[in-house]
């Protein structure tokens, strides 16, 4: 099954440089030209949009689908990773941030100390969330629209894992072989 993802637009926290998180915020106007430019990388063959409840990723795919017209499915276990007291800082405002910032690139954190979670609980709901789209849609292509953090965890769990200092940009198409 061929799977294409695609971050949410620009947001202000993006903007500055902090993690979002959990954090419900809109996509900023730069984010919303990303999301209208990113249009064109979506291929026709799509035929199932499935994204993250944040406003963010539901603002990008309501700009996305205005060209596709497919039914937009919201899924929870897409949501961003839950950094707890983390979320709306820059890496070098928390305690430990570079050592964070490597676990949370390598999916191996733990924010339970933060009001968050685990990585072994991010992957296991991105990993439920593949296999009922695998099963659900066997018919074609799929795309998700989602988060870095969430985008990372598909990479972890197709085998691959990202370099610590690679950021996965804004409203940037990727593609999975699942």
């Amino acid at each position: 099954m061929k799977i294409y993802c695609l971050r949410h637009g620009l947001t202000e926290l993006n903007k500055q440089g902090k993690v979002n998180g959990q954090i419900d915020e809109p996509l900023a106007p730069e984010g919303i030209k990303q999301a209208e430019a990113a249009i064109s990388l979506i291929p026709e063959s799509i035929k199932h949009i499935y994204t993250s409840p944040m406003l963010r990723t539901r603002h990008t795919a309501e700009i996305i689908n205005s060209r596709l017209k497919h039914p937009l499915y919201v899924a929870e276990e897409i949501r961003e990773i839950h950094m707890g007291q983390l979320a709306g800082k820059a890496w070098e405002e928390m305690p430990d941030g570079l050592a964070l910032k490597k676990k949370h690139r390598l999916i191996q954190f733990d924010y339970r100390s933060y009001g968050g979670e685990t990585a072994p609980e991010v992957k296991a709901r991105v990993l439920s969330f593949l296999r009922k789209i695998k099963n659900k849609h066997q018919d074609g292509e799929v795309l998700i629209i989602a988060h870095g953090g969430i985008i990372r965890t598909l990479h972890f769990l197709n085998g691959q894992v990202l370099d610590v200092d690679k950021i996965v940009e804004n409203a940037t198409l990727i593609t999975f072989d699942i």
